[in-house]
């Protein structure tokens, strides 16, 4: 067989059967949302270290006593204690993030499931921060000698018991909104766009 007949064959075969793949498109879908997220966390990175800084002043802002400064820093070494595992896994998968390509199904997957950690992380340090803060206050309480502007918030509440435990059902379900809701409001819906794709890529 020679080189034309060749060439009549390939020019005979149909061509609407062809069938051209969108596997990278499918992926480049899958960017948005990565750049995104990435842009989140670095917004998030930041405010939080803000946020810790400013927490460590509360003595001087406060005009804390003695005693309970002494009662303070031990209680924002384990707040910062925590946070620093977690600004550590955050930051390793910020990193990591830039350090691979998201051309391929394996890689994506690894994103959605270290995103997904992550907000699982985000959601335990809240609870362990708000515990932290609730401990703190409650020997805050007990320690410092000057009840007076306790007192003085409570004064026009006939059962001041009953202020006390709406105040710290208030302070739970307060602790339990941050931790659930705002880490998928944040992050929720560009992880769901990440397994979208991931569910498009199954399909082809």
């Amino acid at each position: 067989m020679n080189f034309n007949e060749l060439q009549k064959q390939w020019n005979d075969e149909p061509t609407d059967k062809i069938h051209v793949p969108n596997t990278i498109d499918t992926l480049r879908e899958a960017q948005t949302p990565i750049d995104k997220v990435r842009k989140k966390m670095k917004m998030d990175f930041f405010s939080q270290i803000i946020l810790l800084i400013l927490t460590g002043t509360a003595p001087l802002i406060f005009n804390f006593s003695k005693e309970a400064t002494t009662l303070f820093i031990p209680f924002y070494g384990m707040m910062t204690g925590f946070m620093c595992y977690y600004y550590y896994k955050f930051f390793v998968f910020y990193k990591k993030s830039y350090d691979m390509s998201f051309d391929s199904r394996k890689n994506l997957l690894w994103f959605y499931y270290e995103l997904k950690l992550n907000i699982e992380l985000y959601k335990a340090l809240t609870y362990i921060m708000f515990f932290i803060g609730f401990s703190f206050g409650v020997l805050f309480g007990i320690v410092t000698k000057d009840h007076s502007k306790i007192d003085n918030l409570l004064s026009g509440f006939e059962n001041k018991i009953q202020v006390l435990i709406i105040f710290i059902v208030v302070m739970v379900v307060f602790s339990f909104f941050m931790a659930e809701f705002i880490p998928r409001w944040y992050y929720g819906k560009h992880l769901k766009q990440v397994k979208s794709v991931l569910d498009q890529l199954d399909e082809e």
